[in-house]
């Protein structure tokens, strides 16, 4: 039973809610500037280089944010799963075409757990299965054969051409998995399997699972806001009595857990970054409104024709006019403090990114729970494969 994790979680993450429920790229300075005064002092005193290194170091994070936080001391070891390794299947030369190593490690390891977990009397259900990539392994290396939902008719019959050339038991069908019809994909005999199903896709799949009385679900959850509510629903009974109010920004928050970026990708983000918090304190100063203004997204190469062109872009976009007079480096080195603060902001919260994807997804392993089934959560692959690597499975109780 996971329910004493839960409220356990629950409890640390409400207790330190003031860490964590905000946006650090909209903070001028700590939420608790003033009402946290030594870990604002600690956090002045860090360079940039000191909270890169500190992401790169959670132990030592922790250790030294126990100290202003001490919740952090009991929220750490909560949020560390078991790491499940099972063998890999041998898989066909060739069947790895079109994918990428990471995610190649990813499919391949989903797989192995989830035939591990339980083998379906019938068949598999791959749920918003793309091209079938993950249904592809499944299909080769256990003896059932694969149904595979997908909502782009172009992917469905890429995969089925695919699936018919390498002799592999699968049949696509092309449908959305949050309409009814999806229903009739599911039977009592399967074991539906899906790899990063978004928000709304893998909470229907759980839901429609418990309603048909399907054998086994194993998911990788992923994008927890993407969701029609406008604000976090809980889905099982002990979590409608939590106290935590989760809006969408705060269900993005597990997302900014990424892989650690090499030095080039990091140098193209701080300026970035640094471009658009500056030209944010200059929209501000134009517009007198101290409102944020939201840009879209630029071509990397084009931040090399430096800050004052980033300025001009961004104001086309957005139908400002710039004067003559703007002095870009002085809004150019607002940006650069801007980021250091964003940096430093986003440290604190950084403790509590894991910490909430867990709470999310145990959730939904309390929903399982809930309907009469054995349910384990744990870490499929490695975070360097993917951050987003935590799997639940489900098996209904004989």
């Amino acid at each position: 039973m996971h329910s004493q994790h839960f409220l356990d979680m629950d409890r640390l993450l409400t207790q330190t809610v003031f860490f964590w429920q905000f946006s650090a790229f909209h903070c001028a300075d700590y939420p608790w500037r003033t009402t946290d005064i030594e870990l604002s002092e600690w956090l002045d005193e860090l360079s940039l280089e000191d909270v890169q290194y500190l992401k790169l170091n959670p132990e030592e994070l922790v250790s030294r944010l126990s100290v202003f936080i001490p919740q952090l001391s009991k929220l750490y070891p909560l949020s560390q799963l078991t790491a499940f390794d099972v063998p890999v299947a041998a898989t066909l030369k060739g069947l790895d075409s079109g994918i990428s190593g990471r995610k190649w490690q990813q499919i391949t390891k989903l797989s192995a757990l989830g035939a591990d977990f339980y083998q379906p009397e019938n068949e598999w259900l791959e749920w918003c299965g793309g091209k079938g990539y993950l249904g592809r392994v499944l299909a080769a290396t256990t003896s059932k054969p694969v149904i595979t939902l997908e909502w782009q008719q172009s992917l469905c019959d890429s995969g089925q051409s695919y699936a018919e050339s390498h002799q592999l038991d699968m049949t696509f069908r092309q449908g959305d998995a949050l309409s009814p019809q999806s229903d009739k994909l599911l039977k009592e005999k399967q074991h539906a399997i899906a790899l990063h199903a978004c928000g709304d896709l893998h909470v229907n799949l759980l839901t429609k699972g418990i309603s048909q009385q399907i054998d086994a679900v194993t998911i990788s959850p992923c994008c927890f806001h993407l969701t029609k509510e406008p604000q976090y629903s809980a889905l099982s009974h002990l979590a409608t009595h939590s106290c935590l109010l989760l809006s969408k920004d705060d269900l993005r928050l597990p997302l900014q857990e990424t892989v650690v970026a090499g030095q080039r990708t990091q140098r193209h983000r701080q300026q970035e970054m640094s471009f658009r918090l500056g030209f944010d304190a200059l929209q501000r100063t134009l517009t007198s409104k101290d409102s944020y203004l939201p840009i879209p997204s630029i071509k990397k190469s084009l931040l090399s024709d430096g800050f004052g062109a980033f300025c001009h872009w961004a104001a086309g976009k957005k139908g400002l006019t710039l004067t003559d007079d703007i002095d870009y480096d002085i809004w150019l080195e607002k940006g650069k403090k801007a980021f250091v603060m964003m940096e430093k902001c986003d440290l604190i919260q950084h403790l509590f990114k894991r910490p909430l994807e867990i709470w999310l997804c145990l959730d939904r392993a309390l929903l399982m729970e809930e309907a009469g089934y054995d349910v384990r959560i744990g870490e499929f692959c490695l975070k360097e494969e993917t951050p987003r690597n935590i799997v639940i499975q489900a098996r209904k109780q004989k």
